[in-house]
């Protein structure tokens, strides 16, 4: 018995190493826009047309709908709470700290319709790059290094989505854990009801039942703007990575191009057509890349303007000596917001290195072997290449490593300005 089982095992285990390079998976382009694609789907909205998915349903929409009236009924209450302080001259820290949330609030809506109004055209880059996208092929998935890309894309977008769940987590639970904590631990009767974000609600919430679905609505409402707010950024993220990915196969392409001009027949046609095709994929991708500033410019845009504000208002309740809490919690929006900002920088950057590679990469060709129609094509290839592509902010911005000192300097002046006001 024990020597049959010993062969069927080994048997098993035989098929097993059989049948593993038939189930290899093959990375694919939905494998970018996994974790973007996540964000939106849990607040009902479907960025782009999926192929071979079915149409959202109705219950898709009704879930949709109940996010934005929640979070639009909720940023009613934080502008009442702002206007009744002001006019009373009342609350101004606390104030303060509700008007950094309101300018997230609106950001956050306004990116998710952002995408909901560009869905055509980013349905239509979704479909250009999956149309250039390498062949689910070992050896082209190789040529292009698809899985290093892969990681990290996956390492910039879940560090970063990490750090706003962090900071989302720490607001949603901080009121509700002291409370509980005061009053169910410590037993303290000081112990005060509290709400995460805005302490108005058109019904008294405090010490009864409706203090719970009041919280819980508040959450809910500082749920679904982080997802859309850190979404877009996450896909943006992610057609960047790709676009670079291509950038760098062809500068890798024609570095490692190949002149057969003078080492065999009609070698210089064969050349020139291998460089036509080359030529025609860096046409492609530049496409892409002016496709896709179309598409995110207005949320990146939203970005500069929103999160410098928010900065200036952090830094200037940090000034005021609050409590350890407070500044706890501020810190951690100062960090996200600087962070943000910093990423869309960098990897504009990046796109700007890796699109002006491709000039480089002609010059260390061995273009003096090669046909003069070769070299005048070389010519204007490496013209258009010395162009750099990068991120912009609509026609407003154009960005790069530079930016992230020059949203600084602007931060630092409106603070100046609001902490000379106050004074």
């Amino acid at each position: 018995m024990s020597v049959k089982f010993l062969k069927e095992k080994i048997l098993s285990r035989r098929v097993r190493t059989e049948e593993q390079p038939k189930r290899k998976a093959y990375i694919v382009f939905e494998d970018f826009m996994q974790l973007p694609v996540y964000f939106y789907h849990t607040i009902g909205v479907s960025p782009y047309e999926m192929r071979g998915s079915k149409k959202p349903g109705i219950g898709f929409h009704i879930l949709f709908l109940i996010h934005m009236v929640n979070a639009n009924f909720v940023l009613a209450m934080e502008i009442t709470f702002v206007v009744v302080s002001f006019r009373h001259n009342e609350n101004f820290i606390e104030s303060c700290m509700v008007m950094s949330y309101i300018g997230f609030v609106i950001v956050g809506e306004l990116k998710i319709v952002t995408v909901l109004l560009q869905r055509q055209k980013l349905t239509n880059l979704v479909r250009q790059m999956e149309s250039v996208f390498p062949a689910a092929r070992q050896k082209e998935q190789e040529e292009y290094d698809v899985k290093s890309y892969l990681q990290r894309c996956l390492r910039y977008t879940k560090g970063f989505g990490g750090l706003y769940l962090t900071l989302i987590v720490t607001y949603n639970v901080f009121a509700i854990f002291t409370y509980l904590l005061q009053k169910w631990i410590l037993h303290s009767p000081h112990a005060k009801q509290s709400l995460p974000y805005t302490p108005i609600a058109p019904w008294e919430w405090r010490d009864n039942w409706t203090y719970y679905p009041t919280y819980f609505s508040q959450t809910l409402a500082g749920i679904t703007v982080t997802w859309g707010h850190i979404a877009a950024d996450l896909m943006i993220f992610a057609v960047v990575i790709q676009a670079i990915m291509h950038f760098d196969h062809l500068t890798k392409s024609l570095t490692e191009f190949t002149v057969r001009a003078q080492t065999e027949v009609n070698g210089a046609d064969k050349d020139l057509k291998e460089l036509q095709a080359l030529i025609g994929y860096h046409n492609k991708i530049l496409g892409l890349t002016g496709v896709m500033n179309e598409v995110f410019g207005f949320a990146l845009l939203l970005n500069f303007m929103a999160q410098s504000a928010l900065v200036c208002f952090v830094g200037f309740q940090m000034s005021l000596g609050i409590s350890p809490e407070l500044q706890a919690k501020l810190f951690l929006i100062l960090l996200s917001a600087n962070s943000e900002i910093y990423l869309i920088c960098k990897f504009s950057q990046m796109l700007i290195d890796a699109s002006g590679s491709i000039s480089f990469a002609v010059y260390d060709m061995n273009w003096s072997q090669a046909d003069s129609r070769f070299r005048k094509m070389l010519i204007l290839l490496a013209l258009r290449a010395q162009k750099p592509v990068c991120l912009t902010a609509t026609v407003f911005l154009d960005i790069s490593i530079e930016t992230m000192s020059i949203f600084l300097r602007m931060s630092y002046k409106f603070f100046c300005a609001i902490r000379t006001m106050y004074q």
